[in-house]
């Protein structure tokens, strides 16, 4: 359904499309009128300047719609892009945009000695007609909370479901899932994601293990979301999840979101988004083997991708700049 601000804003438009008809056809008759009697005569009758009956009689074809108001942006700038530079423009993104205007920025930057801004990028693909504008809500304004400052602060830990389409081979035959699970870092935005075929909690410990492991600092805190495979806490009173006993020995703090709330955790939710747009739109995968090959590929380039928050700097290198305190 369309908003309030979108029908307010529709009908101003057909208001003002209206009065510059209206103005138009008064333009008309003030022109066909001097085309008769002269342009003088024609301005003390209407009272209009000599000039503007002049302007608009040059204008005039023999229809009102020349006369209506005209476009005042200029064809060329000073600053604009040169013939090569969107040369370039066009070979990086017909190579990486499917990873995204930032990720193409930084290849043109570092590849091609790009020296304009992202945004002068991101207007120059819109001119090309290389990317559409984008027909969101808009962005929602939340609560920030309050941000981490070291890495294992707090971890986002969710699940996603892959895709059927992604699925191939005998394990679509056999009607079997896959899951992938993820954990991001909120400090560092550093991932690690693995993919299980069962959507259980036992899965969730393995999947914790495997994150300790591979993750250099100490986990503080652990954010997780209601499912099943992170918690009983609205199926049972007394049985708890095999999640949460793993969590309470090894003496780390769960924190449950907030039912229905996902944008409390928005970061993992986010980088779901990110893999759903430059992973699973793009690869296939038969077997478990298969998918978490794919996965671990993926997963290092995201770790590797230059972020905006950082002014550039990828998770990784975030995460090394921390290492001094190891």
């Amino acid at each position: 359904m369309k908003s309030i601000a979108q029908k307010a804003a529709k009908k101003q438009a057909r208001k003002h499309a209206a009065m510059e008809k209206q103005a138009a056809k008064k333009k008309t008759r003030v022109v066909e009128y001097a085309i008769k009697h002269g342009k003088l005569k024609a301005s003390r009758q209407y009272r209009e300047a000599l000039s503007n009956i002049k302007r608009w009689s040059k204008l005039y074809d023999g229809t009102w719609k020349s006369l209506l108001p005209k476009s005042r942006r200029p064809h060329s700038h000073p600053n604009q892009h040169t013939l090569a530079e969107e040369a370039d423009i066009v070979e990086a993104w017909t190579k990486h945009g499917k990873k995204g205007v930032q990720y193409v920025y930084t290849i043109l930057v570092r590849k091609y000695a790009y020296t304009r801004t992202e945004w002068g990028l991101f207007h120059a693909l819109r001119r090309l007609g290389l990317i559409d504008k984008p027909k969101g809500k808009g962005r929602r304004n939340y609560r920030q909370c309050t941000p981490c400052e070291i890495p294992g602060e707090k971890i986002q830990i969710d699940v996603k479901e892959v895709p059927y389409y992604c699925i191939r081979g005998k394990h679509r035959r056999d009607e079997k899932k896959m899951y992938q699970w993820t954990a991001i870092d909120e400090c560092t935005r550093w991932r690690f994601v693995y993919g299980f075929d069962e959507h259980t909690p036992e899965n969730s410990v393995k999947f914790l293990k495997m994150l300790l492991d591979k993750f250099p600092f100490e986990v503080m805190t652990v954010q997780t979301d209601n499912g099943t495979e992170f918690t009983y806490k609205f199926i049972s009173d007394e049985k708890k999840c095999p999640f949460e006993e793993e969590l309470e020995r090894l003496e780390i703090s769960h924190k449950l979101i907030k039912p229905r709330t996902p944008w409390h955790n928005g970061k993992v939710e986010r980088s779901h988004r990110m893999d759903q747009r430059y992973f699973y739109e793009w690869e296939h995968f038969r077997n478990m083997d298969d998918f978490n090959e794919q996965l671990a590929q993926h997963l290092d380039w995201t770790n590797d991708k230059p972020m905006r928050i950082f002014c550039g700097k990828s998770p990784q290198e975030k995460l090394n700049d921390y290492m001094w305190l190891i």
